[in-house]
């Protein structure tokens, strides 16, 4: 008897990374679809998922913010920054395609549990896995599980104090101007310094006012969720001069706090850079498809 074979789907908002597997080692199909419209994008993922043959379980990780608990709204995208997609049902037109179980979470909490499960989060029963990049998103693993609610954290829009080199840079969220994604994502480096964070040296002043911003995005996982660990993750979250500037902000902010940091190995370990890669969340979407298969 074939072995059962699960999708994951890491849906993102410039492209959806799907993949077929019957586990983690032997990945059959992969492929990447740009998104563009709900119509044509949903439409391209249901046939390549209908070409695929049959399924045991199916796993989305999905950019939102999107509604992840049983109910009226399951699925469904609320108001979103991409152009189009607000109010858009995600999952249903998928679902179509898959007689088989589904597991839907978000993006950063799928790839939250590849990292728990497969990286840099192994043995760690609490953490936080900061995305970086397009935007800035939180994912929480509490006591060994992604946290969910009716919603999820939307830590990337909350407000700190502002680094003093800002100047008159009023940040680019649309809905918030000068929060956290809105300071350290990668449209406000490009309005900023003027370059894209691949173009920057190591020693340019853009990573230390990251590591500020995102220093204090890691004290409030830290205090308020009981984060043992944060990672960091996405585009920009990978470049190891980023955790080495956040780790300086973070034992700053701490000021010595020794139960703090003592009960968590100190403060270089209590932030590290994601293991996994842009595979994270594709991973995640695939572990979520096995987990509801169980």
């Amino acid at each position: 008897m074939p072995a059962p074979r699960f999708a994951g789907i890491d849906a993102g908002g410039t492209s959806f990374k799907l993949a077929v597997a019957s586990d983690l080692d032997t990945i059959h199909a992969e492929t990447r679809i740009p998104t563009t419209t709900p119509e044509e994008t949903l439409d391209r993922v249901g046939r390549w998922l209908a070409e695929q043959g049959p399924l045991a379980g199916m796993g989305l990780g999905a950019f939102g913010p999107v509604g992840i608990a049983p109910g009226t709204n399951h699925g469904r995208l609320f108001v979103t920054p991409k152009p189009g997609w607000s109010g858009i049902d995600l999952l249903g037109p998928l679902a179509r395609h898959v007689d088989a179980p589904i597991a839907l979470d978000t993006d950063v909490n799928a790839a939250a549990l590849a990292e728990q499960r497969l990286g840099a989060g192994r043995g760690v029963e609490s953490f936080a896995y900061v995305t970086i990049g397009t935007g800035v998103g939180l994912g929480l693993v509490i006591g060994g599980r992604t946290a969910r609610s009716r919603l999820h954290p939307e830590a990337g829009h909350v407000f700190v104090p502002h680094h003093a080199g800002r100047g008159d840079f009023p940040g680019v969220c649309a809905l918030h101007g000068d929060c956290v994604e809105g300071m350290a994502c990668s449209a406000a480096i490009e309005g900023r310094w003027g370059a894209s964070p691949d173009s920057l040296p190591d020693g340019h002043p853009a990573w230390e006012m990251l590591g500020h911003y995102l220093g204090h995005l890691a004290l409030n996982a830290v205090m308020v969720a009981g984060a043992d660990r944060v990672i960091l993750g996405g585009g920009i979250g990978t470049r190891p001069i980023l955790a080495m500037r956040v780790t300086r902000t973070l034992d700053r902010l701490i000021g010595g706090y020794g139960a703090i940091t003592e009960a968590r190995g100190g403060v270089e370990a209590m932030v590290r850079t994601a293991a996994l890669g842009p595979r994270a969340g594709m991973l995640g979407a695939l572990l979520l498809a096995m987990d509801a298969a169980a």
